[in-house]
C-alpha cells in the first residue's frame, strides 16, 4: 500500500483559488459564492493534512479519504486549469482583433539616437501593451461562465464538505499548513557515529586500520574509499576516524565535509580550525599554506574529506602541496563515487566499498522496521521482510529507507506491495537508467504545477533547482555528464536500486510502460486491474512492431505526463488520437520523434504546459500551436531541418523557455517576440531586417538568463538606436554570451547562408555595436565571431569570472585583448585571425602571474603571425597543459610553458618546432603537416623523457627520426603517418618497453624494420602496418611481442611472407591481414594461438589454404575469408571450433560453392556455426546455436 500524498498538491490549489484569475470571473453571483467557500474550506484541510498523512499508515480508512481528497483537489484543478484557460484564449482574441501583434506604430515619428529616444520607444511599446491587455482585462468581467462549470463547481465543493465532515472521525491534530523552507542546507558530515546502528563493517574498519598504521615516506598517502552513493562511506570513514587504535596512533585528527564544493582555501582554513582554534578566511592562499604547514609542525595527523568530487588536479595540488614533508606516518582517508576522482588523488588503487551481506543488511532493516526486540511479535511479516531485503542487494541506503518506510505497517499485503517484484519492476515515470536532463526535469515539475512561488522571494526554476539539488545531496541522483561549456554537471541518472525504491512508493498515478523485446503485447501488470484510469503521469518504451500508445493507457483519460521515449517513423499518425485521447496533457515529450511535420490538432491541447520537439525533422511548425495559450516551455533544440516559427508566436504569453538552439536553418525570429514578456530562457536571438524582428525586441525582453547567442548582428542598420543595448546588457544575468556577425559554422555551406545579408560594414561600426554589449560580471563563457572591427572593447579585461573565451574568424582585428589577467580563465580558443602579426606582452597584461589558471590554448589560422612574446616571467602559464597552434606558417616564436603536458603542432613552420625542444614536461607531442621538417631536434626527445604519446604524421621531408628515440622509456603510443621520405626506424626502438599503440601508416619508403627493434617491445599490445609498399617482410624479432593483442597488417603489396614463429604471439587476440597480394601463406605457428578470438583476411589472392590444424584455435569467434580465390576448401578442423560465432566468405567462387547449404561439400564442416554469410547471401542466422555454442 503506497502513501498518498496531498498536501503539495492542496498547497498550490489554494495559491491558484486566491490567485488573481479566480478573481476575474464575477458575473454569475452562485459561481462566486461556490469560489468563496472553497477558499475557506481549504485551510482547515490544510491543518490537519500532515497528521493525516501519518496516520494512513495504520488506518486503512484514513487512507480512504485521502485517496477521496486528492481526487477531489485533482478535480479542482482541473476546473481552475479550464477557467483560466478559458481567461487567457479570451484575452488573447480580443488582444488580436485589437492588432495588438502590429508594433508599426513603433517607427512612426521615430526619435534621435539618444538614451532618451531608446527608452520612449521602449515605454511606447510597454505602455500601449498595458493599455490594451487592462482594457481586455476588463471586458472579461463580463463573461458568462458556461452553466457546465458552474455545476461542476458546486459538485467539487459538496464533496470536499462531505470530506470536511468526516474529519471530525478521525480526530486529526492540528498542525500548521505546510511551507516550504526558503532554503535547503546541503548535506553535511560530522566525525562522529552510533556504531549500535551500523552492521557488517568490521573488516572493512580492520583493512583500513591496517593502511592507517602501517609506515610511509615523505609523501602523504591517500587512502581513496570509493563506492556507489548510499554505500556506507561515510559511516566507514567515521567508523575508522573513532577507533581506539587510530586515536592513540595519531596526535592530531581533522575531518573536512566537501560536497561538490572542493576549495582548497576553504579546506585549508577548516583544518587550521583544528590545529589553531582560530579562523583565517581573511588570509590569502599561500599565507593559509605557509601557516598550516607550520602549524602541523611535527605532529602525525589523519585527515578525512568525506564526498570528494573534484577532478580539478590544480585545486588538489594546492591543498596537497603544503602537507608534503609533514610527519611521517600521516594520512588522508578520501570518500568519493568516482574512480577518477581517486586516480588523480593517489597512485595506489583504492579501496573499493562492497554491499552489505544479506545477514548484516537484515540485521540493518530489522532494526528500523520493527521496534528494539519486536519482530517476533509478527512472525508472518519477517519472511517478507527477507524477501524485501534481497531487493537491497546490500546497499545500506536502501534498506535504511525501505526499513524506515515500513516502520509503521503491520499488514501483510502492505509488506507484499512493497516486495512484490511487478511492483518494483513497472511502477514509476522513467524506466531503469534513462537519462534525465536536469534543467527538462524541472521544466516538467513547474509544467505539472509541482512548484509554488508565492511564498517565496526566488522563482520556480530556482526553486526547482534547489529541490533537485536537495535529492542530489541525498543520492537519488547520479551524475553522469557534464555540458561542454562550463563542465556543469547537466545529465543524471538513479541508481538502479534507488530507482527500485522510488517506484515502490510513487503509487497508481506514475507508470512505466514497457513492451517486451519479442512480443508486443504490453506486459502484464497484475498489481492494476481498473488502475489505467488513475494514471496521471506515464512513459512509453515500445519497439517497433508494437502500437506507439498501449490501448490499456488509452484509458487514462486525465493523463497530464505522456513522455514518449522510443523514436518511431509512424509518430506522424499518433497525435491527433493523442490530442482526442488524453485532452488534459500539461507535458508531452516527442524528442526524438521522425516526422517531418506536427500535426495541426496540437492545438487542441489547450492545457499544454511543457511541449519537446527537440532532435525531430520538423520543417515548419502549424499555426495551430499558437493556441496553447498555456504553454511554458517549447523545445525545439537540434531540429536541423526548422526552417521558421510560427508567426503567432507571440501569443504564447505564458511561454518562459524557448529552445531554438542548433537549428541552423532557422534565419529570423517570428513577428513582435519582444512581447513574450514572462520569457526567461531564448538561447539564440536571430537579427531580423524588418521592425517587427529586429534587435529592440531582444531588448524588451527583460527575464532572460542563461546564455544567449545573438546571431547576424550584420543586419543591425548603421543608424539604429544601439545606447539602449548596455543598460539592458548590465541587468542581465547572462553566464554565457556569444556575438556573432554573419558566422558561417563548420558544415555549413555558403549557400545555407541567410539570404537576406546587409552590405559590408565599417569596421569602426561594429566595434561602437560590439562596446556595447557589456555583460555583467556573472558571465563566465565569451565568444565572438566574424567581428569586423580592428579592436576588441577594453571591458573584457574587467570579466574576472570569465573562464572560457573564444574568437572566431575576426578578420580585422591588428591585436589581442589584454586577457591575462583574467584570474579564473581556463579555456581560450582563437581562431580566424587574419590581420595579426604579433603577439605581444599587451596579450599578457602588467600583473606578474599572467594566465594563473590558463588550461587550454588554441591558437588556429593565423597566417600573417610571426613572432609571439610574452613577459619573461617563469610564473606564466604556469597551469597551461594543453596548446594546440595550427595553420601559423610564419610563426617561428614563442614563449616558455613550464607546465605544458599536451602540445599539438598543425601546418606550422618548421622551426616552431625549435622552440618546443625548451619543453620539458610534454606527456603528448603531436607534429602534424609541418611539410618543411626534415628532422626533429634530439634536444625535444631528449628533454621530454616523460613524453606518453607521440605522433608524426604528414611530414613528407621527414627522413629520419633520432637514435635517442631511446630516451622515451615512459612512451606508450607511437604513430607515423604519411611521412614520403622515412626510410626506416631508430634502432633505439628497443629500449621502448612501456610502447603499447605502434602504429605505421602510408610511408612508401619504409623498406625494413630492424630486426632488433622488436626485442625490448615487451608490453606492446597493438601494432599495425598499413600501405607501406617497400616494406617486404617484419623481422623475426617479432617473437619477443608476448603482450601483443591486436595485429593488422593492410595495403602492403610487396609483403611476401611473414615470420613462422607467431606462436611466440600468446598473447594475441584479433589478427587482419588485408590487401597483402604477394602473401602465399600463413605462418605456420598461427595454429597455436589459443586466445585468437578474430581473424580476418581479404585481398590475399596467393594464398591457397587455411592452417590445417586450425581446431587449435579453441578460443576463435569470428572467422573472415574475402577476395582469396585460390583457397578452394576448409580444413576439417574448422568443425571442432565450438566457440566460432560468426563465418563470412566472400568472392571465393570456389569455396562459397563447397559451402552451399546442405549439399556443399564443406556444409558439415560449419553447420554448427549460428550466423554465417557465404557470397552475398546470410545461411544461418540461429540465436539457439549461438546460446548452445556459449554454452559449450
Amino acid at each position: 500500500m503506497e502513501a498518498v500524498i496531498v498536501a503539495p498538491l492542496l498547497e498550490v490549489l489554494f495559491g491558484r483559488l486566491t490567485s488573481s484569475v479566480a478573481g476575474e470571473v464575477q458575473t454569475r453571483r452562485d459561481f462566486k459564492k461556490e469560489m468563496e467557500k472553497l477558499r475557506n474550506m481549504l485551510p482547515v484541510i490544510q491543518g490537519v493534512i500532515e497528521d493525516a498523512e501519518e496516520q494512513q499508515m495504520k488506518d486503512k480508512k484514513v487512507r480512504g479519504w485521502l485517496v477521496k481528497l486528492k481526487e477531489v483537489a485533482c478535480e479542482a484543478d482541473d476546473l481552475l486549469d479550464e477557467i483560466s484557460t478559458l481567461l487567457l484564449r479570451r484575452l488573447l482574441m480580443e488582444v488580436t482583433n485589437g492588432n495588438y501583434n502590429d508594433l508599426s506604430y513603433r517607427l512612426r515619428n521615430r526619435p534621435s539616437n539618444t538614451e532618451e529616444g531608446f527608452g520612449l520607444r521602449l515605454r511606447q511599446i510597454r505602455q500601449r501593451t498595458t493599455y490594451k491587455v487592462r482594457k481586455t482585462t476588463l471586458k472579461l468581467a463580463t463573461i458568462p461562465v458556461h452553466f457546465k462549470m458552474s455545476r461542476k463547481l458546486k459538485e467539487i465543493r459538496e464533496n470536499l464538505e462531505d470530506l470536511t465532515k468526516q474529519m471530525s472521525c478521525f480526530q486529526f491534530k492540528q498542525c500548521s499548513p505546510y511551507k516550504r523552507s526558503d532554503t535547503m542546507e546541503r548535506r553535511e558530515t560530522g566525525p562522529y557515529v552510533d556504531e549500535s546502528k551500523v552492521f557488517g563493517r568490521d573488516e572493512d574498519v580492520k583493512k583500513i586500520v591496517e593502511k592507517l598504521l602501517s609506515g610511509s615516506g615523505p609523501q602523504v598517502p591517500v587512502i581513496p574509499i570509493v563506492g556507489i552513493g548510499g554505500m556506507g562511506k561515510t559511516t566507514l570513514a567515521q567508523l575508522v576516524y573513532n577507533d581506539p587504535r587510530v586515536r592513540r596512533h595519531f596526535e592530531l585528527e581533522m575531518w573536512v565535509s566537501i560536497n561538490d564544493n572542493f576549495n582548497s582555501k576553504r579546506i585549508i582554513n577548516q583544518m587550521l580550525d583544528y590545529v589553531t582554534k582560530s579562523s583565517h578566511d581573511s588570509l590569502q592562499i599561500g599565507v593559509l599554506q605557509s601557516q598550516l604547514r607550520q602549524s602541523l609542525g611535527g605532529k602525525r595527523y589523519l585527515l578525512v574529506l568525506d564526498d570528494v568530487w573534484n577532478h580539478d588536479q590544480d585545486e588538489w595540488d594546492k591543498l596537497i602541496n603544503p602537507l608534503k614533508g609533514t610527519a611521517d606516518g600521516s594520512k588522508i582517508i578520501l570518500t568519493t563515487r568516482s574512480e577518477a576522482v581517486a586516480a588523480i588523488t593517489s597512485a595506489s588503487p583504492p579501496y573499493r566499498l562492497e554491499a552489505l551481506s544479506k545477514d548484516d543488511c537484515w540485521k540493518l532493516f530489522k532494526q528500523l522496521a520493527f521496534s528494539e526486540g519486536k519482530e517476533d511479535e509478527f512472525p508472518s511479516l519477517l519472511p517478507i521482510g527477507e524477501q524485501i531485503v534481497d531487493k537491497c542487494k546490500g546497499v545500506p541506503l536502501v534498506a535504511k529507507t525501505l526499513g524506515s518506510l515500513l516502520r509503521l505497517k503491520r499488514q501483510e499485503t502492505e509488506w507484499s506491495n512493497v516486495q512484490k517484484s511487478e511492483l518494483w519492476s513497472n511502477n514509476g515515470v522513467f524506466p531503469k537508467n534513462y537519462e534525465i536532463n536536469k534543467e527538462k526535469l524541472i521544466h516538467q515539475w513547474v509544467a505539472q504545477g509541482l512548484i509554488d512561488d508565492q511564498e517565496s522571494f526566488l522563482n520556480m526554476e530556482d526553486i526547482g533547482n534547489e529541490y533537485f539539488n536537495n535529492l542530489l545531496m541525498m543520492s537519488f541522483f547520479q551524475g553522469i555528464r557534464k555540458s561542454d561549456d562550463d563542465e556543469v554537471m547537466t545529465e543524471f541518472t538513479m541508481h538502479d536500486l534507488i530507482h527500485d525504491l522510488a517506484k515502490s512508493v510513487s503509487g497508481e498515478e506514475f507508470m512505466t510502460l514497457e513492451h517486451d523485446n519479442v512480443r508486443s503485447n504490453l506486459i502484464e501488470i497484475p498489481y492494476l486491474t481498473d488502475g489505467f484510469s488513475k494514471i496521471r503521469h506515464a512513459s512509453v518504451v515500445s519497439n517497433p512492431s508494437s502500437c506507439l500508445i498501449p490501448k490499456a493507457l488509452c484509458k487514462a483519460k486525465k493523463l497530464r505526463t505522456l513522455n514518449l521515449l522510443s523514436p518511431r517513423e509512424d509518430s506522424e499518425q499518433v497525435l491527433p488520437a493523442l490530442v482526442s485521447t488524453f485532452k488534459h496533457l500539461r507535458v508531452l515529450n516527442l524528442s526524438g520523434y521522425d516526422t517531418k511535420r506536427l500535426h495541426r490538432s496540437i492545438g487542441g491541447l489547450i492545457y499544454l504546459r511543457y511541449l519537446d520537439l527537440s532532435y525531430t525533422l520538423i520543417e515548419t511548425m502549424p499555426a495551430t500551436i499558437c493556441d496553447l495559450c498555456n504553454l511554458q516551455t517549447l523545445n525545439l533544440s537540434n531540429c536541423s531541418e526548422l526552417r521558421e516559427l510560427p508567426r503567432g508566436t507571440a501569443r504564447l504569453i505564458r511561454l518562459r523557455h524557448l529552445h531554438i538552439d542548433n537549428c541552423a536553418k532557422l534565419d529570423y525570429m517570428p513577428p513582435s517576440i519582444g512581447n513574450l514578456c514572462q520569457l526567461r530562457t531564448l538561447p539564440v536571438f536571430i537579427v531580423g531586417c524588418k521592425i517587427e524582428d529586429d534587435i529592440i525586441q531582444l531588448l524588451t525582453l527583460r527575464n532572460l538568463e542563461g546564455n544567449l547567442k545573438i546571431t547576424h548582428l550584420e543586419r543591425v542598420p548603421i543608424c539604429h538606436e544601439i545606447s539602449g543595448i548596455p543598460r539592458w546588457m548590465s541587468s542581465r544575468n547572462f553566464y554565457s554570451l556569444e556575438l556573432s556577425w554573419g558566422y558561417v559554422d563548420e558544415g555549413k555551406s555558403a549557400s545555407n547562408t541567410s539570404s537576406r545579408q546587409s552590405p559590408r560594414r565599417n569596421p569602426l561600426e561594429d566595434e561602437n555595436l560590439c562596446y556595447c554589449f557589456e555583460p555583467n560580471h556573472c558571465i563566465r563563457n565569451l565568444s565572438i565571431k566574424g567581428y569586423s572591427g580592428e579592436t576588441f572593447p577594453d571591458w573584457m579585461k574587467g570579466l574576472e569570472n570569465l573562464t572560457q573565451v573564444n574568437f572566431i574568424n575576426c578578420k580585422n582585428c591588428e591585436s589581442l585583448p589584454t586577457l591575462g589577467q583574467l584570474p579564473v580563465l581556463k579555456i581560450l580558443n582563437i581562431q580566424g585571425m587574419e590581420s595579426i602579426v604579433n603577439i605581444g606582452v599587451e596579450f599578457s597584461g602588467e600583473g606578474d602571474r599572467p594566465f594563473p589558471s590558463l588550461k587550454e590554448l588554441t591558437l588556429r589560422d593565423f597566417p600573417a603571425l610571426q613572432t609571439w612574446r610574452s613577459k619573461d616571467s617563469v610564473d606564466a602559464f604556469t597551469c597551461l597543459d594543453r596548446l594546440i597552434i595550427s595553420k601559423c606558417p610564419l610563426l617561428i616564436t614563442m614563449p616558455w610553458f613550464p607546465s605544458l603536458q599536451n602540445l599539438e603542432l598543425q601546418n606550422c613552420n618548421d622551426k616552431v618546432v625549435w622552440p618546443a625542444s625548451d619543453l620539458n614536461s610534454l606527456s603528448t607531442l603531436i607534429i602534424d603537416f609541418c611539410q618543411e621538417l626534415c628532422f626533429l631536434p634530439k634536444r625535444l626527445l631528449q628533454s621530454n623523457s616523460r613524453l606518453k604519446s607521440l605522433t608524426l604524421t604528414s611530414c613528407p621531408k621527414l627522413s629520419s627520426i633520432p637514435e635517442n628515440l631511446a630516451n622515451l622509456t615512459a612512451l606508450e603510443s607511437l604513430k607515423i603517418a604519411w611521412c614520403d621520405q622515412l626510410d626506416t626506424l631508430p634502432h633505439g626502438l628497443r629500449n621502448l618497453t612501456s610502447l603499447k599503440n605502434l602504429e605505421i601508416i602510408e610511408c612508401p619508403n619504409l623498406s625494413c624494420l630492424p630486426e632488433e627493434s622488436m626485442e625490448g617491445l615487451c608490453s606492446l599490445r597493438s601494432f599495425s602496418i598499413e600501405n607501406c609498399p617497400s616494406l617486404t617482410s617484419l623481422p623475426m624479432g617479432m617473437k619477443h611481442l608476448t603482450a601483443l593483442e591486436n595485429l593488422t597488417i593492410m595495403y602492403c603489396p610487396n609483403m611476401v611472407h611473414l615470420p613462422d614463429n607467431f606462436q611466440c604471439l600468446s598473447a594475441l587476440r584479433s589478427m587482419a591481414i588485408l590487401s597483402c597480394s604477394e602473401i602465399a601463406s600463413l605462418p605456420e605457428g598461427l595454429q597455436h594461438i589459443q586466445k585468437l578470438q578474430i581473424l580476418e583476411i581479404r585481398g590475399c589472392p596467393k594464398l591457397t589454404e587455411l592452417p590445417e590444424r586450425v581446431e587449435h584455435l579453441v578460443s576463435l569467434r569470428s572467422l573472415t575469408i574475402s577476395e582469396c580465390p585460390n583457397i578452394k576448401l576448409l580444413p576439417n578442423g574448422l568443425q571442432r571450433l565450438t566457440a566460432l560465432q560468426h563465418l563470412s566468405i566472400r568472392d571465393c567462387p570456389e569455396l562459397e560453392q563447397r559451402c552451399k547449404r546442405g549439399d556443399g561439400e564443406d556444409w558439415q564442416k560449419i553447420f554448427h556455426i549460428p550466423f554465417i554469410y557465404v557470397g552475398s547471401s546470410a545461411l544461418q542466422q540461429r540465436q539457439d546455436i549461438a546460446s548452445t555454442s556459449q554454452n559449450l
